[in-house]
């Protein structure tokens, strides 16, 4: 790997692994022990530690933690109830008495969708994300040393100092700040200099990113990236084109949260199913309505246990969050992995059959004039879509065609044109949006 890497790049990664060194290794000892789980799952040794992983996490919330000290016999997982994010934000109730005196680490939501979010973490749980996220990003092409251009909404406690993004050789993007000029200055910072580069951002930005390089008529940019990182939301099938027509790379889809990290991610050259993280978490997926679980193949909720915060255990937490899971024996090798991740279960578009199809927002991709857009069921059968136009638009009627096909040829649908869609407060921009009462 790195007599392919600059020589710039080879001294950041060589002096990231020294410092780890010096430290006692502690992120190349959790680095290890995610490749050997994931990449030996079928195996006796990597079932027994996951199995070993989960036993433990339960073990010491039921025995320190106020909320879970009820559940100090319990036989299996399913003894142990499904929380809500409501639930935990009474958070006395879920900090581990032996560790309320050690230092903890506060991660906190934007509070997009309501009330900030904030959840507790120990520091071996920390060094366990960072082992995901250089694991994860390496599976996307990603290696420590590459120039990086993360676009998220910057500020707050999420901040790098000039020294720290020299030295992990990252540029920060403001995605709040991302219009025509900022592409502009973007796009001519990414063509610079012969280093291997990569980008991870909301894919939202990306959108707007790959928008603007196509109303200009952009050629392909020639640059030497070896990885596009999506997060947040989906990556919609024109705007994966795009991202490959001009940065000559296939887009990563990356499903994460703040308050635990990454918990599944599509991997290069591995088709668009979503690799779990069960090196880190135990996950199920349950019915909507009843902490049940589904068949394999069937839509649920996502209902993540962390198997390494010890300082605040999440238990059978529940994201919010849809997807279907099943077994995929030509990519992954017979592992369980995300099919689809639906996202925010409120943000879920439902047919008139009552289906949902939140993918039916990406069909505005395809529409050029369409600037930037959002759906919005405001009840079982009625529907407004929001646009945000560049040119004058002259397809209404084949619009409208294509959402009926998706939607139901019974459903009301709306438009109405509007001069942008806003970013909210977490610096991404919603494209659905669901009043339906569930």
């Amino acid at each position: 790997m790195l007599f392919k890497m600059k020589f710039g790049e080879k001294i950041r990664h060589l002096f990231y692994w020294f410092l780890d060194f010096l430290k006692g290794g502690k992120v190349k000892k959790h680095y290890n022990d995610i490749k050997f789980i994931l990449e030996n799952y079928n195996t006796t040794k990597s079932k027994s530690k996951r199995d070993n992983y989960l036993l433990d996490i339960l073990n010491h919330a039921a025995k320190t933690v106020p909320y879970y000290k009820k559940y100090s016999h319990f036989s299996s997982i399913e003894d142990f109830p499904v929380i809500s994010k409501a639930m935990v934000r009474d958070m006395k109730n879920f900090i581990s008495q032996a560790y309320v005196s050690k230092k903890s680490f506060e991660i906190s939501t934007s509070g997009s969708t309501g009330t900030p979010f904030t959840v507790l973490q120990d520091k071996n749980k920390r060094i366990r994300n960072t082992a995901d996220t250089i694991y994860f990003g390496e599976k996307a092409g990603y290696k420590l040393g590459y120039k990086l251009y993360y676009i998220r909404l910057w500020g707050g406690t999420l901040r790098k100092s000039k020294l720290m993004s020299f030295f992990q050789n990252v540029e920060t993007v403001k995605s709040n700040g991302l219009g025509e000029r900022a592409i502009d200055n973007l796009i001519v910072e990414i063509k610079k200099g012969v280093s291997n580069k990569a980008i991870i951002g909301y894919a939202s930005s990306l959108r707007d990113i790959c928008f603007y390089l196509n109303t200009k008529d952009t050629n392909p940019l020639g640059v030497k990236m070896k990885s596009v990182i999506a997060n947040s939301e989906a990556l919609g099938y024109s705007t994966r084109l795009s991202l490959k027509k001009y940065f000559g790379i296939d887009p990563i889809s990356r499903y994460s949260n703040m308050e635990n990290g990454i918990l599944s991610q599509q991997i290069l050259g591995k088709g668009t199913n979503f690799l779990i993280n069960w090196a880190s978490f135990f996950i199920e997926i349950l019915e909507i309505d009843r902490d049940i679980p589904v068949k394999h193949g069937e839509i649920g909720r996502v209902v993540v246990t962390d198997l390494f915060n010890y300082y605040m255990p999440m238990i059978r937490y529940d994201t919010g969050d849809l997807a279907i899971i099943d077994i995929d024996k030509n990519n992954f090798d017979s592992i369980p992995v995300f099919y689809k991740v639906e996202g925010r279960r409120m943000d879920t578009i439902y047919n008139t059959s009552g289906e949902p199809v939140t993918y039916a927002v990406y069909d505005l991709e395809y529409f050029p004039e369409v600037k930037q857009f959002q759906l919005i069921q405001e009840n079982q059968k009625t529907y407004l879509i929001k646009l945000s136009i560049d040119k004058n638009f002259e397809k209404e009627d084949k619009l409208l065609n294509v959402f009926h096909k998706s939607l139901g040829e019974d459903a009301i649908i709306k438009i109405e044109y509007v001069d942008e869609i806003p970013i909210l407060s977490s610096g991404k921009r919603k494209l659905t949006i669901s009043k339906l009462k569930l």
